[in-house]
This record gives C-alpha cells, sequence and structure tokens, in this order.
C-alpha cells in the first residue's frame, strides 16, 4: 500500500497535480469527441436539412452517461417482428442483451439486427438498441430513441454505451417513415438527460 506521508511534499503536490491534469486533458478529450459526433451528425443529417438544422437539440455532453457494458449473446438469435410507427413490422434479429450499471442500477438493453440492413455492404454488421426512458415524451420523443452499433464494438471487453449518442428516429422530423418502436422490455426506470431531446419543431406542432 502506497504511504503518502512518506513522500516529500513537494512531490506530492507534483503526484495530484499530474493527477488532475491527466483526468482534465482526458475528459477535454472525451468531449471534443463528443463534439465532433454532434456535428458530423448535424451536418449529415439524412432528414434535417437548411435552416430546421436550428431546431435540432441536444442535452449537454455528460461522461457520467457513457458506462461499461457486457454483451451477453443468445444462444441462438431470435426471429422478432419489432413494431414501427407505420404500424408495419420490420424483420429483425434478437441476438442479445447489454447488460450495465447507471445511477446506481443494473440495468439491461435487447440488441436487434434489422434483416433488411444485413442485405447491404455498408451496414450488414451494424446492430441497435432501441430504447426509452422516464424521460421519454417530457424532454425527449415519446417514441423513444436509438443507439447504433457495430458487431464487433459490442463483443469488446471495453465496450461502453454512451448514452450521449442517443438520437431520435426519423419519424419525429417527417412523416412516410416507419421508425421501429422500442419493445417494452427497453423500457428503463430512470431518466437518460443525454443525448438528444426532442425535436423544436415536432414539440411546438404537438402542443395541447
Amino acid at each position: 500500500m502506497l504511504n503518502i506521508f512518506r513522500f516529500p511534499k513537494v512531490l506530492l503536490l507534483g503526484f495530484f497535480v499530474f493527477q488532475f491534469t491527466s483526468s482534465f486533458a482526458q475528459d477535454k478529450s472525451y468531449r471534443q469527441q463528443l463534439k465532433d459526433f454532434r456535428t458530423d451528425y448535424i451536418q449529415h443529417h439524412e432528414v434535417v436539412i437548411g435552416d430546421s438544422i436550428k431546431y435540432l437539440r441536444f442535452y449537454p455532453i455528460r461522461k457520467s452517461f457513457e458506462v461499461k457494458a457486457t454483451f451477453t449473446p443468445l444462444v441462438q438469435p431470435e426471429d422478432y417482428k419489432i413494431p414501427t410507427s407505420s404500424g408495419r413490422a420490420k424483420a429483425a434479429l434478437k441476438i442479445g442483451y447489454l447488460s450495465f450499471k447507471l445511477k446506481g442500477k443494473t440495468l439491461k438493453l435487447g440488441v436487434y439486427q434489422l434483416k433488411s440492413l444485413m442485405k447491404t455492404e455498408k451496414y450488414h454488421d451494424y446492430v441497435f438498441t432501441p430504447f426509452t426512458d422516464q424521460n421519454s415524451g417530457i424532454a425527449t420523443y415519446g417514441g423513444g430513441r436509438y443507439l447504433d452499433f457495430t458487431l464487433d464494438e459490442i463483443q469488446k471487453p471495453y465496450f461502453k454505451i454512451d448514452f450521449n449518442k442517443a438520437y431520435n428516429p426519423s419519424c419525429i422530423y417527417a412523416s412516410g417513415f416507419s421508425c421501429p418502436i422500442p419493445p417494452e422490455e427497453n423500457d428503463l426506470p430512470i431518466k437518460i438527460k443525454a443525448g438528444e431531446k426532442i425535436y423544436a419543431l415536432y414539440a411546438k406542432n404537438h402542443q395541447d
């Protein structure tokens, strides 16, 4: 065990300054990465373009919403008809669960793979978890939000879920989309105050 009382005060001060500086640098780097991610998301948005971009809203970046997660695959992926906003179910595979701790609670989210994307070259290894939480329908979209991953990512031992990257489905921005609806098991019993908020134009048009 390290006995700090045996070290000269100058060395101790240097040690703690180094620790603080290192943590600050890591936090700054993390925040910059998230800012870059958010900028890229806005600039390459497939639905919201032009002046409408100003109606996209996000929570402040909070590193506390980046948490270590463990992926537990199902022994055999299950065929799943995921319901959508249009009423037409989409063919998917339920491949397993992501388990993690957040706000003192042990939680899990089902992970799905859309069969239509599995046939494409670009997204064949993409998986996603649609979720709702206790903030859905208040500050975030009532129809839930999504998190995207790749198969390689979720199987790494140091994998982390970052709710700062949670985004809205396309149907909140315009009609004509068929957006997967989060299953009941993916309704988190906490408030996720991270990621994308409800689209300002949607909120304005759906006021009581």
